[in-house]
Formats: C-alpha cells, structure tokens, sequence
C-alpha cells in the first residue's frame, strides 16, 4: 500500500446463489462505537510532550495550532482531516475526494482549518522524511478536528509500524505534543489510521487514540456528535 510495488489480487471462491457467497462478498460491517475507558489526564503541555494510547494533554491555545504527519520519503501517505462543529456539521478537508465524489475543498468553509498539502520532503538529520501539514485557527464555532492518515491500497503492501507514521501538534509558543508510532499497527493491509483527536476548549485538549481501519477496509471513519470516531463507517475513499 506505500509504493512498494502492487499487491496481488484475492479471490474467494464461493457456491453460485448461496447465502453464504453473498455474505462473503460483502464489506466488513462497520465497527460500533463502545464506550472506552476513561484517559490519563496529564495536565498541561511544557515543552516537548510525547503521549502513550489513552493519554491527554491540553496545550496553550495560540492563534494558529499546526497538525504534521510525517513519514519516510521512500512512500506516500495522504492526511486528511474530519471538522466537527458546535452545530454538529462535518466537514472534510482534503486533498482527494472519495470513490462517488471526487470533489474536494482544502479548507473548510470558514477557512478555519486548511490543508497546506506536501510541505516538506528531503532529509532532516539522519532520516529523510515527507510531511503533509493542516493548519489550524481555532474558533469558538469548532469543537473537534480528527486528523486521518491513509494510504490506498493501489500503493502496495505496509503497515503503519514499519513505515514510522507519525503525528506532531505545535502550538507555535515552544509546545510540542507528540503522538509517535512506537506502538503504530503491524498489519501490512490496514490502509488508515485516526492517531489522535484534538478537542477546542478554553485550551487545546489532545488525546491519542491509534484507532485503525479494519484490515482491506478502503471506507473513511465518521464522528459522532458525541465526538467518538467509529472507523469503516464513512465514504469508500478515491482509489489514486
């Protein structure tokens, strides 16, 4: 799925007109949203943060919040993101549309939330690394951003462990939160990733999440109004 090469078609051979044909060629039914544990509160970022799975932060709110996804030069991710507002509408900002709409917007209505696209690609220290970027100016009318990471499966063949896919939140006044791919997912046919939810509040709340598709699944994730992401549940995206 990451430009390695082409993965080779499945087939699965089943009886004509049987019930359980049918059942077989069908996509895997969304995931339900179960309620989960509560987090670790860590109070608020100083400095450089990196959090583990079911961990908050809040960092100082500033008046631009930047999201970097980055990962070796050597693939190709794509990042877009889910806007949810107080009035419970979505909106999607992206650089690809989906598999029935190919139209896309990079920044939300309000131009709150943009996607900047590639923003770097070349070697930084000992490692070369790509970068996609979306800016963030919080206001009151926000309530959530949830950053997704994708890759389709027309790439080839990865996971997100192997391919160090990671997540930084910079409020641009020397904090850092960080959400690294240390305990990233090793399945080579898992195609997204939801690393982490930022919330707006009286400060930026973030909490890491590392919620995956389910393995083959092309389908973006939804949020709900109360804010629980629910993986498989949203549009097939636009095989590029």
């Amino acid at each position: 799925m990451f430009g390695f090469g082409k993965k080779n078609a499945t087939t699965t051979e089943t009886a004509p007109g049987t019930a359980a044909g049918a059942a077989s060629a069908a996509a895997p039914a969304p995931a339900a949203a179960t309620p989960a544990a509560p987090a670790s509160d860590l109070g608020l970022a100083k400095g450089r943060i990196s959090l583990e799975k079911r961990q908050v932060i809040s960092l100082t709110k500033t008046p631009t919040i930047t999201v970097t996804i980055s990962w070796p030069n050597s693939t190709d991710y794509d990042v877009y993101a889910l806007v949810q507002y107080r009035d419970g509408h979505v909106e999607t900002v992206s650089q690809f549309g989906t598999k029935d709409d190919r139209h896309f917007t990079a920044s939300t209505a309000d131009g709150a939330v943009v996607h900047r696209g590639d923003e770097r690609r070349g070697a930084r220290g000992k490692t070369t690394l790509a970068d996609e970027v979306v800016s963030i100016t919080l206001n009151p009318e926000i309530l959530r951003i949830v950053p997704v990471v994708y890759s389709a499966q027309s790439n080839g063949t990865g996971s997100f462990r192997r391919y160090q896919v990671g997540m930084t939140i910079d409020n641009g006044a020397g904090d850092v939160v960080e959400i690294a791919a240390r305990d990233a997912d090793k399945n080579d046919k898992v195609y997204t990733c939801v690393p982490g939810v930022i919330t707006n509040g009286d400060q930026v709340r973030i909490e890491k999440l590392e919620s995956y598709s389910a393995p083959g699944s092309e389908k973006r994730p939804t949020i709900t109004t109360d804010g629980a992401v629910v993986m498989d549940s949203g549009a097939v995206n636009a095989y590029k």
